[in-house]
């Protein structure tokens, strides 16, 4: 199954891809902002393409934040939530999606059941949209210019209201990725004068994750910014300043999750074109 490039913000951000550089340099991407009626539910529209050249991109590593997009592809069709480990994606040949990335929490409007059923899957996209069936994805996948307000018109089929949930979510989010900002359950139940369990609630009903896995996402992905942008990483002061008891406790926790050490993952990123 071809499954989706994940592109985590309106202007490019590093944050959840692991090779950002290699990305920019083989894949055309852009996006649209959604009009207001959709604003609360979606965070941005997406076209991705690709052209098969003799230095073709072979694959793209994400790791996901907390999104779930919707992509309509000639050769694959989905919603894709989030996954919990890192990702890989193939740009072999010559191809070309489109999509919408929603703000996190807002598929809870569209979709029918529990949000954890997405978690680490791809699922039908009539299973929350049943106008989009075969004809359907045949007209907007060879639709150039005009392919976005097709998919703008499907989600307003389904006539969401906004949440005042989602904002609040959306809130909590931030103060994570926010320099200094609240790092355990236990901070972020204060900040936001909510107990710890109805926060944790929150998180499971609106997204199908765990709070405590959004924090530990966040501090992988800093670690992973950090390493690609600092010419000679300091390792130690890495692991400390984003909580862990000791490097080698950091060392263990990133090669788990990424697949390589912090050292293997700067020479991959530092390597030449």
């Amino acid at each position: 199954m071809r499954e989706v490039f994940h592109k985590p913000a309106d202007q490019y951000e590093a944050r959840g891809r692991l090779d950002p550089l290699g990305f920019r340099r083989h894949v055309d991407f852009r996006t649209e902002q959604p009009p207001p009626d959709l604003a609360p539910f979606v965070e941005h529209f997406w076209i991705i393409s690709w052209e098969a050249t003799l230095d073709s991109y072979g694959s793209e590593e994400v790791m996901h934040r907390p999104y779930v997009d919707i992509f309509i592809s000639a050769q694959e069709s989905g919603i894709q939530g989030t996954f919990s480990g890192r990702r890989t994606y193939l740009a072999a040949g010559t191809g070309r999606i489109v999509g919408a990335r929603f703000r996190p929490g807002a598929f809870h409007a569209f979709w029918p059941g529990a949000l954890a059923e997405l978690q680490n899957q791809v699922a039908d996209l009539q299973q929350a949209f049943p106008e989009a069936d075969a004809a359907y994805l045949a007209r907007v996948s060879s639709l150039d210019e005009t392919a976005v307000a097709a998919l703008t018109a499907l989600l307003r089929t389904r006539e969401p209201q906004p949440d005042p949930n989602v904002e609040l979510i959306n809130q909590i989010i931030a103060a994570i990725e926010t320099a200094d900002g609240p790092q355990t359950v236990a901070a972020l139940a204060s900040e936001f004068e909510r107990s710890e369990r109805w926060v944790q609630q929150l998180f499971r009903d609106y997204l199908g994750i765990g709070l405590k896995w959004l924090l530990q996402r966040h501090r992988l992905l800093a670690a992973a910014a950090q390493i690609r942008d600092t010419a000679k990483p300091d390792w130690t002061a890495i692991a400390y300043d984003l909580g862990y008891a000791s490097q080698a406790h950091f060392n263990t926790h990133f090669k788990k999750a990424l697949g390589r050490t912090p050292t293997q993952y700067k020479l991959w990123t530092s390597r030449a074109p």
